[in-house]
């Protein structure tokens, strides 16, 4: 058996919007709106405790530049290979963030371009990959 490269998103929403990156071309999904988030490190289990949580606050914040004060919440997961024939584990997180301002800081070297998007706005984006909108689906049921 391959092993599994276990990775955490999380869908980010403020003012009734979510964010969104694009992801860079050369990697999976390459060129496709997606939800910040990445691979559990070591440096995550440091603690033993909430592992994949600290691994979506590290995430979040090396890619999008944004602190996430209380732990998300869980969503769902799934299970494909990439494009390179890895095993993914990938465990979407939901977070909604207070205040009057949520300014995205993007890692240029993950981040192609990010935007806040509602719901019909994602449904209609040419470049969205369905699971994203299941993941957002699933999320709204359970975070209304």
């Amino acid at each position: 058996m391959k092993n599994i490269i276990l990775v955490v998103e999380c869908i980010i929403e403020w003012q009734e919007k979510f964010l969104l990156i694009e992801r860079p071309q050369g990697v999976h999904a390459g060129g496709l709106l997606a939800f910040p988030g990445g691979k559990v490190d070591p440096i995550d289990t440091q603690n033993n405790l909430q592992i994949l949580e600290t691994a979506v606050k590290r995430e979040i914040l090396e890619e999008v530049g944004l602190s996430l004060q209380s732990d998300p919440h869980y969503v769902m997961n799934s299970f494909f290979e990439d494009s390179k024939g890895n095993a993914i584990l990938d465990v979407i997180f939901y977070a909604r963030l207070d205040g009057r301002h949520a300014d995205v800081l993007p890692s240029p070297r993950e981040v192609v371009s990010f935007q806040w998007m509602n719901a019909k706005e994602l449904k209609s984006a040419n470049n969205c990959p369905p699971w994203v909108l299941t993941y957002l689906e699933t999320a709204k049921k359970l975070y209304p």
